[in-house]
């Protein structure tokens, strides 16, 4: 560390290590933001099949239903349904503009971080570390921050 005293080494973060903990917390940020916006996706597109072949069993009621009122009650789930199915799929054309920046976002923080001699790959989002030797510049029960 750069020469404290002993007893405040162990204690206060370098201007480095506090570098390199934004750097990775930020890295970790943006990866979470980017699984939580793929989860939304993936349930986007299940809106999507499920809205889609809810239409069509639908249209198929409504195409073999000779009573005009029963027709006209299809008639309008499926403009419901219709409208909906719209609503989802611009949620998911935003949610997917949002994963596309969140991953332009992760590429440039790899690039740092590599730079930075962290590898990015052992970045687990759910520790807050990348290695161990980072993580043994702190007491494992001080907050770094």
């Amino acid at each position: 560390m750069n020469g404290g005293n002993s007893q405040q080494e162990g204690k206060i973060m370098t201007e480095e290590s506090k570098a390199t903990a934004a750097k990775i917390g930020v890295f970790k940020h943006w990866t979470m933001t980017l699984r939580d916006i793929q989860w939304e996706i993936e349930e986007y597109e299940y809106d999507l099949e499920y809205q889609r072949y809810e239409i069509d069993v639908t249209q198929r009621l409504h195409d073999a239903t000779a009573d005009d009122k029963a027709r006209k009650h299809w008639q309008k789930q499926s403009a419901k349904i219709n409208k909906a199915l719209v609503t989802t799929e611009t949620d998911l054309a935003k949610a997917r503009q949002q994963a596309a920046y969140s991953e332009a976002m992760l590429a440039l923080l790899r690039q740092d971080l590599s730079a930075a001699g962290i590898d990015p790959d052992a970045c687990n989002p759910d520790d807050f570390y990348c290695d161990e030797a980072f993580d043994a510049e702190f007491d494992a029960d001080e907050i770094p921050f």
